[in-house]
C-alpha cells in the first residue's frame, strides 16, 4: 500500500496511507489543530513523480477537525507559489474579517516537466491534447495528471480532512499553463470539481500553437467548450490582465489572454459575422458576467480584468481575494429587489450541497425592533425576487407582491425565505415515502426517471428544518413556531411543499402548492398525502393550476386530491383552497400573474 509521507510546520511527522486512511482519534486532531496549521505531504504520482510530489495542505484558524458540517476545499495548481501570491495570509485575513466562510486550501506542487503535465485533455477518451511548441511539447502528461488529481489525490484528503465531499464545494484553481489544467479539471471532471479558477490562463494552447494564423480556429479550450454542453452547477471564475502582453494575433485591438477568455465565455465572433464561429460557455446556456470588476453577479461565468495586471506572481496575488470573495463570500452579491433583502451564498448543509438563500424582510423590519415575523420559505429561490436571476428572464415578484400586499392591509407582514435550488433539483422535491417503485418517472413525456435510491427530499427537508430554520429564527425577529411558519413552491415546488407539511406538521402550519406536479412518479404523492394530511384544524393548504401547456395534464389528479380531502372532513373555503386558472401556462409569468392569492391565503391578517 502506498503512504503519504506527512511533515508538520511544529517537527511534528506521521505517516498516512493514500488509499486507506483511517479517520483521526479525536485527541489526535485536536492536538494537531493546537499545533499547527499546515501538513505538508509526500504524494507519489506514478506517471510523473513516482518520488512523490509535495502537497500543502492550508488549514483554516479554528480549523475543528468534528466539525459538524465539513469545510469547503480549494485546490491549487503549481502550488509552490502559495508564499508569493500570499494564499495563507489573504485566506486567513478573509476569513476572520468574516467575509468569507472557512476553507481548506491543497496546494499541489508543480511536477518536474510542469509542461507535460499541465494543460488540456479527453477524459472519455483517455488522452492528453497535446500541443507542440518548438520549446518542448505542452500536455503530453495532462491526462494522467488530472486523473491523479481528481480520482487519487481528492479522496485522499477528503479521507483524512474534515471536507465537504461533494463537488459543489470543491474549487480547482490555477495560473498560466495551470489556469489551463484548472479550466480542463473543472470541465472534464465536473462530477468532481463544481467551480474554477483561472488566472491569466493560457487559452491558446492547440494543436499547432507556432502557426499564428491557425491558433483561432483550434484552440483546445475553445472546442472542449463548443462540443460540450450545459455543465449544470458548473461555475467559473476567469481573471486576466490588461497589460499582461501586448500580442494581438487577430488585429482586433484587444490582447490574446483577454481575447482568448472572452471567446471561451461568450463565443468566438469574427467581425462581421453574425453568429458565433464556436460556441463559448454563453451558447450552451450558461450566465455570464463580463465585467466583475464593475459588479459582481451571481452568473455562472465570471471575467475579471485586473487593470495593470501583467503575468505575474504579484498580479495573481492582486486577483486572489477577488477570486476568494467570489467563491466564497459568506454574502452573495445582492437583489435587485423591492425592499430590503440579505442574501447569503453557498449556506452549507450537512445532508445537502450548498445552495444560496435570499431574505426579503418586511417594511417596518428595520423601524420596529422590538416586532417579530411570521416566514414564508419558498423553494426555487433564484425565480423570486430578481428577473436576472430567474431560469426565464421572469420571476415571481414577490417583493413586489408582498409590498403591495402589506401596504393594503391584505397579510400579515413576513420574512420571505427563497431558497435556490440545486442540480440535483427533482431528486431534492420529489417526495420520497409515496414512493414504492424501483425508478421514478418525471411525468414529463421523454423526461428523466431516476432510481428510487437517489431520491434526496428527505435529506432537503432536514437541510431546511434542522439547519436553515434555526439559523433563520437565530438571524432574525422571527416568530419560530408552527403557526407562523409556512412552505410554498411550483411544480416539483409544490410537491416538495406538500411533503413538508406532512412529514414535519410541528413546524410547518401552512403550505401552498401552485402548478402541482401530480403526474410525478404517476401521480403517487395524491394517495400518499390522502393517508398523511395534517391536522384540518391548525394548517392550511392551498393548491392551484392552469389549464395550458403542461399544467393542462395536472386537473385529473387535482379532483383526486380534492375528493381525498373532502373525505377527510376539510372544508374549501376555511383552511383549504384550491383554484384552476383559465388558460394560465406552467412557468413564471403564470405564476407572477397569480401569486398574490396564495399569499394572501397563507399570510391572512390575525383576527
Amino acid at each position: 500500500m502506498r503512504r503519504i509521507r506527512v511533515f508538520r510546520t511544529t517537527a511534528l511527522s506521521i505517516l498516512l496511507a493514500l488509499f486507506a486512511t483511517p479517520a483521526l482519534h479525536a485527541q489526535d486532531a485536536a492536538m494537531r489543530n493546537d499545533r499547527a496549521r499546515v501538513d505538508t505531504l509526500r504524494i507519489p504520482v506514478p506517471e510523473l513523480a513516482p518520488d512523490g510530489l509535495r502537497v500543502r495542505v492550508f488549514l483554516p484558524n479554528g480549523y475543528d477537525p468534528l466539525a459538524s458540517v465539513g469545510y469547503p476545499v480549494l485546490y491549487l495548481n503549481d502550488g509552490q507559489d502559495a508564499e508569493a501570491i500570499a494564499l495563507q495570509a489573504t485566506m486567513n485575513g478573509l476569513i476572520d474579517r468574516g467575509e468569507v466562510r472557512p476553507l481548506i486550501a491543497v496546494a499541489i506542487d508543480m511536477p518536474k516537466d510542469r509542461m507535460g503535465a499541465y494543460g488540456f485533455s479527453d477524459r472519455a477518451a483517455q488522452r492528453s491534447l497535446v500541443s507542440p511548441l518548438r520549446v518542448g511539447a505542452v500536455g503530453t502528461q495532462a491526462h494522467a495528471y488530472s486523473e491523479w488529481v481528481a480520482t487519487r489525490l481528492v479522496p485522499a484528503i477528503d479521507a483524512q480532512y474534515r471536507t465537504r465531499a461533494r463537488p459543489e464545494a470543491r474549487t480547482i484553481l490555477g495560473w498560466s499553463l495551470g489556469g489551463a489544467n484548472a479550466l480542463n479539471l473543472g470541465w472534464q471532471y465536473p462530477d468532481v470539481f463544481a467551480n474554477v479558477g483561472a488566472f491569466s490562463p493560457s487559452l491558446w494552447l492547440s494543436p499547432a500553437p507556432d502557426e499564428i494564423a491557425g491558433i483561432q480556429g483550434s484552440r483546445f479550450a475553445q472546442g472542449m467548450v463548443a462540443a460540450g454542453q450545459y455543465h449544470p452547477g458548473s461555475k467559473f471564475f476567469f481573471a486576466v490582465g490588461d497589460a499582461e502582453e501586448t500580442d494581438d494575433r487577430d488585429a482586433d485591438g484587444v490582447i490574446d489572454v483577454l481575447d482568448d477568455t472572452r471567446d471561451l465565455i461568450d463565443g468566438w465572433r469574427v467581425s462581421g459575422e453574425a453568429e458565433p464561429r464556436a460556441k463559448g460557455l454563453r451558447q450552451l446556456g450558461h450566465s455570464v458576467n463580463l465585467d466583475h470588476a464593475a459588479k459582481g453577479t451571481r452568473a455562472d461565468a465570471s471575467l475579471f480584468v485586473l487593470a495593470g495586471g501583467r503575468h505575474a506572481q504579484a498580479s495573481w496575488a492582486r486577483m486572489l481575494p477577488v477570486f476568494l470573495r467570489w467563491a466564497y463570500a459568506v454574502h452573495a452579491p445582492p437583489l435587485n429587489a423591492t425592499g430590503t433583502t440579505e442574501s447569503w451564498q453557498r449556506v452549507p448543509s450537512r445532508h445537502v450541497g450548498a445552495r444560496d438563500v435570499d431574505v426579503w424582510l418586511p417594511p417596518s423590519y428595520g423601524r420596529d425592533p422590538a416586532r417579530r415575523y411570521p416566514v414564508l420559505y419558498m423553494h426555487d429561490g433564484q425565480n423570486l425576487f430578481d428577473p436576472a436571476l430567474g431560469y426565464t428572464g421572469v420571476d415571481w415578484d414577490i417583493d413586489g407582491a408582498m409590498t403591495r400586499l402589506i401596504e393594503r392591509g391584505e397579510v400579515r407582514e413576513a420574512i420571505v425565505v427563497g431558497v435556490w435550488n440545486s442540480p440535483l433539483r427533482f431528486a431534492e422535491y420529489m417526495p420520497k415515502a409515496p414512493v414504492r417503485t424501483d425508478t421514478v418517472g418525471s411525468g414529463i413525456e421523454g423526461g428523466a426517471i431516476g432510481r428510487v435510491e437517489d431520491i434526496r427530499s428527505d435529506d432537503y427537508l432536514r437541510f431546511l428544518v434542522e439547519e436553515l430554520k434555526p439559523f433563520i429564527d437565530r438571524r432574525y425577529r422571527t416568530r419560530p413556531g408552527r403557526d407562523d411558519t409556512a412552505i410554498m413552491g411550483s411544480s416539483m415546488g409544490g410537491l416538495i411543499s406538500l411533503y413538508a407539511i406532512a412529514t414535519h406538521p410541528e413546524v410547518f402550519g401552512g403550505a401552498g402548492a401552485v402548478s402541482t406536479h401530480w403526474p410525478a412518479c404517476d401521480g403517487c404523492v395524491v394517495e400518499w398525502l390522502a393517508a398523511h394530511l395534517p391536522d384540518r384544524r391548525t394548517h392550511r393548504l392551498y393548491f392551484d393550476h392552469g389549464t395550458a401547456a403542461l399544467d393542462a395534464r395536472y386537473a385529473p389528479y387535482q379532483q383526486r386530491m380534492d375528493a381525498a380531502m373532502r373525505k377527510a372532513g376539510w372544508r374549501e373555503g376555511g383552511a383549504w383552497m384550491t383554484r384552476s386558472f383559465e388558460g394560465a401556462e406552467h412557468n413564471e409569468t403564470a405564476w407572477r400573474a397569480r401569486v398574490e392569492i396564495p399569499l394572501r391565503f397563507l399570510l391572512a391578517p390575525e383576527r
